[in-house]
């Protein structure tokens, strides 16, 4: 059996973290089986940068209030407790949730992500990870 990445170490963590403390909607739509959950994992290229850390996390709360597509979106920093199954060095995480999957290409269509990914994510990120799962 392969080992697992450190990345993939860091998504176990942000899972368990998930599913042991609960994760409340923006709304009161109701979740549903087929949801499609997006983790998101910034490096920036200036890390621990406190300005450029509030302009991601802004740009997250900004999709979560002006993309009707997205269901919920949680944003935030690491902790800073590391361990063998977890990786601090990352700035922001953040997970999105979509309907389903046209939900999400709808989402990554919408001017305001666009714009943000022009104008934050990619100008200040060293390095981006996306994982994305489907709810059961």
């Amino acid at each position: 059996m392969k080992p697992l990445s450190s990345s993939a170490f860091a998504l176990a963590g942000i899972l368990a973290a998930i599913l042991t403390t609960g994760c409340a909607h923006m709304d009161d739509r109701a979740s549903s089986v087929s949801e499609i959950h997006q983790v998101g994992l910034v490096w920036l290229k200036r890390p621990g940068d406190a300005v450029d850390r509030q302009k991601v996390v802004d740009a997250v709360h900004d999709f979560g209030r002006s993309i009707p597509e997205v269901r919920a979106a949680k944003v935030g920093r690491t902790d800073g407790i590391g361990g063998p199954f977890s990786d601090t060095s990352y700035d922001v995480c953040f997970i999105l949730t979509f309907a389903d999957e046209a939900a999400r290409q709808r989402y990554n269509a919408h001017p305001v992500h666009q714009k943000a990914a022009q104008e934050v994510f990619l100008p200040l990120a060293k390095d981006l990870k996306f994982y994305r799962f489907v709810g059961e």
